[in-house]
């Protein structure tokens, strides 16, 4: 048994994952590298804060960041090994760890070369294409989100802000879930029904940020920062860092503040970039 409350290195759950390092801090949970003493391995271990053991919502969508990893099979997903609840009501679940930095590490030495962006756009774009084949929303795609590994292609992590299509509206509740500066315009608002094309505009914020090291927008303010979301008032990437006039039409076509004029799925948005590499 742990106690729900007093998480922390050395704890070990279910007698087989013992944290041995903080990774990262999320508004769900925390997430520890572990070591797996039955398969003598690191696992990832992503703990639901104590303050929401009782909040039947974080746990549903506790819960669906573990369905979601059980049903995508792909390079660029995490795979998920086990979910487990405590004695106590602790709730976690266990993904594999993967060796290397986050791209928001990555980025904050400097922006990507654009043979590292394909790189990028090549795995992302499957593994999110994956995921919404299973009529899934991943919600909050943003380089902290994206683990670029010391060997292999980036890989996808965090589906804690997930959608189902035909079951959720993120703002149904007035609760927006993910992070506002890499939302869309129509999940920040409400006004109109959600899809595959908010992942695409959120690539496309991030594919800007990964070229020029900045992000599109800027307010300390949320309210105006949302407002200039919706306006789509920003300068285009090729204004702010060195980047090819093609590949900076493809992102902003990505980020269009209106969804039927982006590309319609990340297929589309990948054949729009290689095309724009060749040209």
């Amino acid at each position: 048994m742990t106690d729900s409350g007093a998480i922390g290195l050395g704890t070990t759950l279910s007698d087989r994952y013992e944290l041995v390092a903080e990774v990262a801090s999320g508004a769900m949970g925390e997430v520890f590298e572990a070591f797996d003493r039955v398969a003598g391995t690191k696992a990832a271990v992503k703990v639901l804060r104590a303050e929401y053991l009782a909040d039947e919502s974080m746990r549903r969508r506790f819960r669906r960041e573990a369905a979601v990893l059980k049903a995508i099979d792909h390079p660029a997903i995490v795979r998920l090994l086990e979910v487990g609840v405590e004695a106590d009501g602790l709730v976690f679940l266990v993904t594999e760890y993967v060796e290397g930095e986050t791209l928001a590490q990555r980025l904050s030495k400097g922006p990507l070369a654009l043979g590292e962006a394909d790189v990028l756009v090549d795995s992302l774009c499957g593994g999110l294409g994956a995921v919404h084949e299973h009529g899934v929303l991943h919600g909050d795609l943003k380089p902290a989100n994206i683990i670029w590994p010391t060997q292999g292609a980036p890989r996808l992590v965090d589906f804690g802000a997930s959608k189902i299509l035909g079951l959720d509206r993120l703002t149904a509740t007035g609760e927006i879930s993910g992070t506002p500066a890499y939302m869309a315009p129509e999940v920040l608002s409400g006004k109109a029904e959600v899809d595959q094309r908010i992942d695409v505009y959120g690539f496309g914020v991030v594919l800007y940020e990964a070229l020029s090291a900045t992000r599109p927008f800027h307010d300390g303010h949320v309210g105006r920062l949302m407002m200039k979301i919706d306006a789509g008032d920003c300068l285009p990437v090729d204004a702010v860092a060195d980047v090819p006039g093609a590949i900076a039409r493809v992102i902003a076509q990505a980020m269009h503040r209106h969804k039927h004029d982006r590309h319609s799925d990340m297929g589309e948005l990948k054949t729009a970039w290689q095309q724009a590499r060749q040209g």
